[in-house]
């Protein structure tokens, strides 16, 4: 019998491309903390914390511009690979992928060969790889998203990020209706737990409960017809019984789930009912042990806690508000299940504070338990003062008992006075237009553990409610703002003809692409100061606009001054790479591959196992020869493994070598294939290929299994109708061989 070891996971299965909770408190807490930082670490360090602030304050263009700062300014700090991260989940949120990719790829440089990663390096470079295949799956790009994914469960397997690394999985299969693969990748789902995280002794409230059981005996026992299960129970009374099943073929591995609620016990009904501050025990009875003892009890134990989250809300504490309004009422949510220690309705405190921007007097300084507000609440080089302040208390919501975690409460806001102090002791908040309000919560126990975090909510007054009509025009004066508009409305006719296109509506195409030509062409000739990253925008939104005009000319024409103008752009080798497919459809082989050489010796491009694949399609196709261009998909697989196209490339010689009848070969690289590539599209054509490589090399059993297989996993493939055609051959070769 094998010592046990207990692992609890709470896991929430949402499609957002964020961190988990645990990974972030404690990164977040160790950036505030400095320690160990030099003087230039610790600018980079407030440079980057401002920054992160200004992005939550809906203010991006400045917020983005200062982590830019950090890269540029500071090359050598290891602050600047959190730059890159906050960066790249920026762009995700604004679904502009291709930019978060090349920001997150810049964070792989931490995985060093000959050196191994730090805890706070691995927390980093594991969720800029996730955040790569969130960005991939987004932008359907399955077959990028896949190793990508793939290399975090299988390098990194214990870690919170295999568990969203195979849900992603999961869903890149949905997405493609491989069910097969899809159930296999989301049953792997919330069943691994990194032992050394400290979110392992803790259970968020509310959340689905999961129980790792870990046992060489229970392969046996179930064999046997018994059933393995635990009981889960509660100091507040709750208990309940769960059977667990095995995870996939793991055999001495089972598991079992069950969701808990915050509400008063109620033993029996398949739901763990928790509150705040209880604990729940997970006993197992293990039937013997290596010395021989039989029913043997072993129990964990997890205490539940709530990780607290507040918002402004409308009058129905659930609508989230947008603006604050002067002489309104302003609401205020907080979500806590820790203070919900009785059947009455709990309490909580608070503090809202009104700022304004300091017009250059000395700022006071105000302190709420020991926090320095006005230290606390400074952004950027702006800096702020306290215009007033409220102590607000809040009461938990809901009917008698009253478990619900949730805890609101109003205050009112009334007009500063020019020639009056606010009265920072009454419950009215004194503002003016334009000031920030924000409320504060001291969370003390959360998902991190006991080490209190500030959680804010920020509102802007925007004025008074008035239902007064009026007259406006929509014309944008703004150069800044006209171009993001233009941009906009581009991109928009970019999709119109390309749907135009797909259905054979080529002059409808061309004339949605002169609209948005129409729109780029302002960006890219204003005389007006716009920003950098909108012209090098409009110069990508121009050249994919020729090409779905078939202006093959003026898209390389496009390419070509964009390369000129910014040559370190991140959207340089796009262009490149335009230039080079444009190259491609003309069949001028030899001018692509020149382009294609130019992606593979820039520093940095996202796109250089796609070009060197390239390459090797180019030298084949030019010498209407296949062997001619064997060594350079060779290549792609040796130079590129963990890309998509190393999969593809190796098909390539595969089917190489069945062409030239060397089975021997063609099976290793088929065994390679479905190794290293459990996820490409093309498995079902390779299995088919196995088929044949088999059949012919007279291994009809492997030949049997493998149709057997295709016929399983891809019964809508194209290849399966073949594999039916063939199955009976091979059968009657069996038989045959049977009788002999």
């Amino acid at each position: 019998m094998q010592n046990k070891r207990w692992y609890l996971a709470v896991m929430v299965l949402v499609l957002v491309a964020t961190l988990p909770g645990s990974a972030q408190t404690t990164r977040e807490a160790r950036t505030r903390s400095g320690a160990g930082l030099s003087e230039g670490d610790l600018e980079a360090k407030r440079l980057l914390d401002r920054a992160q602030d200004l992005l939550l304050a809906q203010e991006a263009d400045r917020g983005v511009k200062m982590l830019e700062t950090v890269i540029e300014q500071y090359p050598k700090s290891r602050i600047r690979f959190q730059a890159y991260l906050v960066l790249g989940k920026h762009y995700i949120a604004v679904r502009d992928q291709p930019r978060a990719i090349n920001y997150l790829t810049n964070l792989r440089a931490l995985d060093q060969p000959d050196e191994e990663l730090s805890s706070a390096d691995r927390e980093l470079y594991l969720e800029g790889l996730y955040l790569i295949g969130v960005a991939y799956f987004q932008t359907r790009q399955f077959g990028q998203a896949f190793p990508i994914l793939r290399k975090i469960t299988t390098d990194f397997p214990n870690s919170v990020w295999a568990n969203q690394a195979y849900y992603y999985i999961g869903l890149c299969h949905f997405a493609q209706a491989n069910w097969g693969k899809a159930i296999e990748a989301l049953s792997m789902v919330g069943t691994f737990v990194d032992p050394d995280s400290p979110t392992v002794q803790y259970v968020e409230a509310g959340r689905r409960f999961y129980v790792k059981v870990t046992d060489a005996d229970l392969p046996v026992l179930v064999g046997a017809g018994q059933k393995v299960s635990v009981t889960l129970s509660t100091v507040r009374g709750d208990r309940e019984t769960v059977d667990c099943a095995p995870l996939g073929g793991a055999g001495a591995v089972f598991i079992s789930s069950m969701p808990t609620a915050v509400a008063p016990p109620k033993p029996g009904d398949n739901t763990l009912q928790v509150v705040g501050g209880d604990v729940i025990t997970v006993r197992y009875v293990d039937a013997n042990d290596q010395s021989g003892a039989r029913s043997i009890p072993r129990e964990s134990k997890v205490k539940v806690v709530s990780t607290g989250a507040i918002t402004f809300t409308l009058g129905d504490f659930e609508t989230q508000a947008h603006a604050a309004f002067l002489d309104q009422p302003l609401f205020v949510l907080l979500q806590d299940v820790d203070l919900d220690v009785s059947d009455a309705a709990d309490t909580a405190t608070v503090t809202v504070v009104a700022r304004h921007k300091d017009d250059g007097d000395e700022a006071e300084s105000v302190a709420v338990k020991g926090v320095d507000l006005q230290k606390l609440l400074q952004t950027e080089e702006q800096k702020y003062k306290i215009r007033d302040q409220v102590t607000l208390k809040l009461t938990e919501l809901g009917a008698a008992p009253v478990h619900t975690g949730q805890f609101g409460g109003s205050l009112r806001i009334e007009v500063a006075q020019s020639d009056a102090n606010p009265n920072q002791t009454d419950d009215v908040l004194s503002c003016a237009l334009t000031d920030e309000i924000i409320v504060i919560y001291a969370d003390e126990l959360h998902i991190e553990g006991e080490t209190p975090r500030e959680v804010q909510a920020k509102l802007r007054v925007s004025g008074e409610i008035d239902n007064r009509p009026r007259a406006s025009q929509d014309v944008v004066f703004d150069p800044i703002i006209r171009s993001r508009k233009n941009l906009v409305e581009g991109t928009a006719f970019l999709e119109l003809g390309r749907i135009f296109k797909s259905m054979g509506l080529i002059k409808g195409a061309k004339e949605k692409t002169i609209e948005g030509l129409e729109r780029v062409d302002f960006i890219i000739r204003s005389r007006a100061p716009i920003p950098t990253d909108l012209r090098q925008a409009a110069f990508k939104l121009k050249w994919e606009l020729h090409l779905v005009a078939d202006d093959y000319g003026s898209a390389m024409a496009t390419c070509n001054l964009f390369n000129r103008l910014y040559p370190d752009s991140p959207f340089a080798d796009q262009a490149l790479m335009g230039i080079a497919m444009v190259r491609m459809e003309n069949k001028e082989y030899t001018e692509a591959i020149t382009v294609f050489n130019q992606i593979l010796a820039l520093p940095k491009s996202t796109v250089k196992a796609e070009a060197q694949f390239r390459i090797a399609e180019a030298v084949e196709r030019s010498n209407s020869r296949r062997d001619a261009a064997i060594p350079y998909y060779k290549q792609v697989a040796e130079r590129f493994p963990n890309s998509s196209f190393a999969g593809a490339a190796l098909a390539k010689l595969v089917d190489y070598h069945v062409e030239t009848k060397d089975y021997a070969q063609a099976n290793d690289l088929l065994e390679q294939i479905f190794q290293d590539y459990p996820d490409a599209t093309f498995l079902d054509a390779m299995l088919l290929k196995w088929v044949l490589v088999a059949y012919r090399s007279g291994d009809l059993p492997k030949a049997h299994d493998k149709c057997a297989k295709l016929l399983f996993e891809y019964p809508e493939s194209s290849f399966a109708e073949k594999a039916k055609q063939i199955m009976p051959q091979i059968e009657a070769r069996l038989k045959k061989g049977a009788t002999n």
